[in-house]
């Protein structure tokens, strides 16, 4: 997937642009990206992810559970959590920010990457959204990066904390259960297998030949495997040789015909009709602009100024957003100790 900073960052140029390179580093604990219409694969990953839906509807599947998100939804996907996403709609923007948990934990947020934080905006009531609104001040406002501000790093860093102290305090979470843990890890890795095998197949292979290798019923694999990819065994092998030739496409002279033939495909309109949607161009018509393999996020000026647009009216609630993330404001009794210097008494 190609994320689409709004921002110019020099090092981009010579990094891969997919997903995983995106995420917090050790100099960087924070990330935060937009991406219009996109096809992200099964992966997870250390850090939590945030995601906030712009424009346009997204389908996600999130340790399994499918989730369909629409403009101004939000959810947190916890870290290690198996997710992909397909834009459902052509015209979607969505913005996100990766959180490294570990580093807040040490930074003094107790049982930070532990706790199962629980934020689903399409699951709640309509009031959930003012529980949100700060968090979509912050994300925004590490999204507008004015970089020709002398102590923008800073204030990036000041806002990353801030946003993590926010979900520490105010979005409700469950502890981690150990035991789901280690079924999600045993499960996802049986899935991993399972796509490597598609990957690597030969023609004749098919599923039922994959389950009698796991141990498993073809229908309980059916299962297993639409629950965690968010496709089915079918959609999912096809989209393999989508992929397979688009890049014969970009790679060799073999005719439109002979690359559809060697795929697998023996209905032309079918072969134009499954490429079209998935890459958004006819085969000629990848060939001649050589486009880039994966159906890939593209973010044109007219996006980038309706994200910019949509992101600084968020922004306006960065004061409040930082108001509660430090616990000052909120009613009720609250436990508050004066620090004076060399133990100096109060009374």
């Amino acid at each position: 997937m190609n994320i689409a900073y709004l921002r110019p960052d020099p090092n981009l140029d010579n990094r891969s642009c997919g997903y995983e390179s995106h995420a917090p580093s050790a100099e960087a604990h924070c990330r935060a990206f937009v991406h219009g219409y996109a096809d992200v694969p099964y992966h997870w990953h250390r850090e939590m992810e945030i995601l906030f839906v712009l424009r346009g509807s997204f389908r996600l599947v999130v340790d399994g559970q499918s989730c369909e998100m629409n403009q101004d939804d939000m959810i947190i996907i916890n870290g290690d959590v198996p997710h992909n996403s397909t834009s459902i709609s052509r015209d979607g923007l969505v913005c996100g920010v990766h959180l490294d948990v570990g580093h807040f934990e040490r930074m003094g947020l107790p049982s930070f990457a532990a706790r199962q934080y629980l934020c689903r905006t399409f699951l709640h009531s309509k009031s959930y959204m003012n529980r949100v609104a700060p968090l979509k001040a912050l994300m925004a406002r590490l999204i507008l990066d004015q970089t020709n501000h002398a102590e923008e790093s800073m204030a990036r860093q000041t806002i990353a904390n801030l946003l993590a102290c926010y979900i520490y305090r105010w979005i409700p979470y469950e502890e981690a259960d150990a035991t789901v843990a280690q079924l999600r890890s045993d499960s996802r890795h049986r899935i991993l297998r399972i796509m490597d095998t598609l990957s690597e197949k030969d023609e004749n292979q098919d599923l039922s030949e994959i389950a009698d290798a796991e141990g498993l019923t073809l229908s309980h694999l059916s299962r297993l495997f639409k629950r965690h990819v968010g496709i089915g065994y079918r959609d999912y092998s096809q989209n393999l040789r989508l992929d397979n030739a688009a890049e014969e496409l970009r790679t060799t002279d073999h005719t439109i015909a002979v690359v559809m033939e060697k795929n697998g495909f023996g209905n032309p309109a079918v072969f134009y009709n499954k490429f079209r949607g998935r890459f958004g161009s006819s085969p000629a018509e990848f060939r001649r602009g050589r486009r880039a393999l994966k159906p890939q996020s593209h973010l044109t000026e007219e996006d980038s100024l309706e994200v910019q647009k949509i992101l600084s009216l968020h922004a306006s609630g960065v004061g409040k957003a930082a108001e509660l993330a430090v616990g000052l404001t909120a009613g009720g009794k609250r436990q508050i100790v004066l620090s004076a210097p060399h133990n100096a008494s109060l009374s």
